[in-house]
């Protein structure tokens, strides 16, 4: 298995791999603030507590494309920005986790580009940070 986006194999289809970041999709959302009361004539504040509510998180996920070429590079490039940022959220599955993340693309920036050496081979090899807003996944 390999880490995807709606589906779609991030490595195979858009040469695209996560260097880091992944384990912060593991933490716990913040709880949203309790809808409450203050009373002017009690003591305290009231709590609605019956139902619990969690924030979104934003995640930065360093990534890195590698393609054959320049031209390779751009329809990866291209093709992946597509899928990330179409309307509505869009499923991220995490091997490692074993899990579906339900995303929206925030930001792509920190962008740094070179042609990297492997076995004589000149490759196109792109890094940069994803942002994403992730929405709770709790049960």
């Amino acid at each position: 298995m390999s880490d995807k986006i709606n589906n779609k194999d991030l490595k195979a289809i858009y040469g695209l791999a996560i260097l880091t970041g992944r384990e912060r999709l593991l933490a716990y959302p913040e709880r949203k603030e309790p809808l409450n009361f203050d009373w002017q004539d009690q003591n305290g504040v009231d709590y609605y507590l019956s139902k619990v509510f969690f924030k979104d998180t934003e995640v930065t996920l360093q990534c890195a494309i590698m393609a054959n070429d320049n031209v390779d590079f751009w329809v990866k490039y291209n093709a992946f920005f597509k899928e990330i940022s179409q309307p509505n959220y869009q499923q991220l599955f995490i091997d490692d986790h074993d899990m579906n993340y339900q995303v929206f693309y925030k930001s792509g920036n920190n962008f740094k580009h070179s042609l990297k050496r492997l076995k004589n081979v000149n490759k196109v090899f792109v890094k940069f940070d994803l942002t994403i807003q992730v929405k709770p996944n709790v049960l």
